[in-house]
């Protein structure tokens, strides 16, 4: 008889984001279903839910519902709660048919005679538009409200228009954007892409004169690049701004790649839209930053991020030390390009096989370093010493040479940061959260060189102790294993 295995349980994303501003009203639980106390006399959203399933005809997910009913609470005297709602959830959950959604429910139910898309390109706008155009035409009762020639698509001219007089136009945001316009709904979407302040100063003015306007930010998270984005978030979390909403569906900081209840807390429409095994690919092909900013919905300080922060920072040991395995320390020193900072890292492997790195010294410039160098590491005596001499170390040579240092060049080079990397997102390095090596290893970017990289120097802040501290490490494993500890027979 052949036993028949229970097929593993479907995971399904939360509906509810993990940060959300809460409503204000408070009281016994509403109609929503997720124990607010919101009511369709508190919000407008009930009424929005309606229109897109019994209107427009299409099915909402449980996220999107939950977001309409929140986003269009109402105050006490009938106007919007939130001037701003900023919403954070990871690609492909559904957010752009969402957004279709809110702009014509806004427009055929009075809400907004002007209704502005923007996006970083003109195309993405478009896209979002359009398809609003679509349910729009399919839908009989819709469809009768549509102008005579209400839909141009000519360059430059991109507009739907009701019988009502009600607009959707579009726009790249740019500084120019919306001047001259008054709008009452602003969808701004891929606000991460914002790397400054001027496209959203001049399409958030656009909704000054209108006494009721709503702007919707959506977006998955950024990186330290995506200015607006994080400044609108801070403060939302803060509550500086009593009139702006945040509602983020994110895995909590700190939490692995293969968390499953990561996935769902950032993907709303998991299970639906998107599936358990396409996250799971993402996650094993892409570079962890990569994944956590559009799968996690994390913030990263880069996207193009050599070194997964968030394995490193779980990494942490500052109770231990190199002192206990002082006799297999390997030792490497690099040289910032601009001269002004020089450090020296050790490494060595455990007892457990992990391995530890420190910073062993640090210099403002490689004369100091020159001076002091060949003494300290007399005195450390290190198993091996290794260099980069093909990089800014070159400035130190001869006395690299004079010691006979290990060269890390030509294709080692990528092997030590690749191998460094990937040794850390296994959390197979420890080290003792010291400042320096911490700033240097967050700063770290990919420089791309064929089908490799290392780590970019250019355009980017010292990296010079994760280029010391690679090779320590890239030098630590190849000398001979440490001996296993004996252990004396008992005699009884």
């Amino acid at each position: 008889m052949t036993a028949v295995l229970d097929a593993p349980e479907k995971v399904l994303g939360s509906a509810t984001p993990r940060l959300f501003t809460p409503p204000l009203v408070e009281g016994p639980a509403g109609p929503c279903g997720c124990g607010c106390a919101l009511t369709p006399e508190t919000s407008l959203g009930f009424q929005a839910v309606t229109f897109a399933e019994d209107v427009v005809g299409v099915a909402l997910l449980g996220w999107q519902r939950w977001w309409l009913i929140h986003a269009l609470e109402l105050r006490a005297d009938g106007t919007f709660r939130f001037q701003t709602v900023l919403t954070l959830v990871a690609r492909q959950n559904g957010k752009t048919h969402l957004l279709k959604i809110l702009a014509l429910y806004m427009m055929y139910l009075g809400k907004a005679d002007l209704v502005l898309g923007a996006a970083q390109s003109l195309d993405t706008a478009k896209e979002s538009w359009q398809g609003a155009v679509d349910l729009a035409e399919d839908a009989p009762d819709l469809a009768a409200e549509i102008a005579p020639n209400g839909v141009r698509r000519a360059n430059g001219d991109i507009c739907f228009t009701l019988t009502s007089g009600a607009r959707y136009r579009i726009s790249a945001a740019s500084r120019s954007a919306g001047r001259g316009l008054s709008v009452d709904l602003l969808i701004l979407d891929e606000l991460r892409e914002h790397r400054d302040w001027l496209a959203w100063g001049a399409l958030s003015k656009t909704t000054t004169a209108r006494p009721n306007a709503l702007i919707v930010a959506i977006s998955n998270a950024g990186d330290d690049q995506s200015v607006v984005l994080n400044s609108l978030r801070s403060g939302a979390l803060g509550e500086q701004d009593q009139r702006m909403g945040l509602f983020e569906w994110s895995a909590p900081d700190g939490s692995e790649l293969d968390d499953v209840a990561g996935w769902a807390q950032a993907n709303p429409g998991l299970g639906v839209t998107v599936s358990e095994e396409k996250i799971r690919s993402y996650m094993l092909t892409d570079p962890p930053a990569t994944f956590r900013t559009e799968n996690l919905c994390q913030r990263v300080d880069a996207l193009d991020a050599a070194v997964d922060l968030a394995s490193w920072q779980a990494s942490r040991d500052p109770q231990g030390s190199l002192k206990e395995v002082r006799a297999r320390i390997a030792a490497c020193v690099d040289v910032a390009p601009d001269g002004a900072h020089v450090t020296l890292c050790g490494a060595a492997v455990l007892d457990d096989l992990r391995l530890r790195v420190e910073v062993l010294a640090a210099w403002p410039s490689a004369s100091a370093a020159r001076r002091e160098l060949p003494a300290l590491l007399g005195k450390i005596k290190p198993a091996a010493v290794g260099w980069f001499p093909s990089g800014p170390a070159a400035e130190i040579g001869a006395e690299m040479r004079a010691i006979e240092a290990l060269e890390l060049k030509g294709q080692e080079v990528t092997e030590a940061c690749q191998e460094f990397a990937g040794l850390v997102g296994g959390r197979q390095i420890l080290h003792p959260d010291d400042a320096l090596l911490n700033a240097h290893i967050s700063g770290t970017s990919k420089l791309r060189s064929g089908d490799g990289w290392r780590f970019a120097r250019k355009g980017a802040g010292h990296v010079d102790a994760a280029y010391a501290a690679a090779g320590a490490v890239r030098i630590a494993r190849t000398l001979p294993p440490p001996e296993p500890k004996r252990h004396r027979a008992r005699v009884f």
